[in-house]
């Protein structure tokens, strides 16, 4: 397995072989954008693309958008919006948010202490073993 950043300047030409996969959850917020607004926030870099690609799933597992969200006393890593496969999400736990992820790595290389995940309770099973804890509907875990 594994996770990709994608760099603003290939944005563009990755977008239409995963917006599907955000367009899930994006349609099950309560309006705050739609899957244009996301994009149009990928290509002025204020969110970012990651895809999680397996070979031995013969392609794309999924994909996620992250942000930077600079708080007065802290930095955080935003995960407003992620999608999968169906009947993948554990195996995306599994690789995304261990410490040594590449997600992980990079919000500390952006001086982020904190991840944020906003997720359906149906997930909450998945998290527990990555030591987040619910938070409103907001689950957080320490960036060490």
């Amino acid at each position: 397995m594994k996770l990709i950043r994608i760099e603003q300047n290939c944005v563009e030409v990755t977008w239409p072989y995963v917006n599907h996969f955000i367009k899930k959850p994006v349609d099950r917020s309560m309006n705050e954008r739609d899957i244009d607004d996301v994009y149009l926030s990928l290509l002025h870099n204020q969110m970012q693309l990651w895809v999680l690609a397996s070979e031995e799933e013969e392609g794309m597992l999924g994909a996620c958008i992250t942000q930077l969200i600079q708080y007065p006393k802290y930095k955080a890593l935003s995960l407003p919006l992620v999608g999968t496969k169906p009947h993948t999400i554990s195996k995306w736990y599994e690789y995304t948010m261990d410490d040594n992820s590449p997600l992980l790595q990079w919000g500390k290389e952006q001086g982020a202490v904190r991840l944020e995940c906003y997720v359906r309770d149906g997930w909450l099973k998945y998290t527990k073993k990555f030591n987040f804890k619910k938070y409103y509907t907001t689950i957080v875990k320490e960036i060490e």
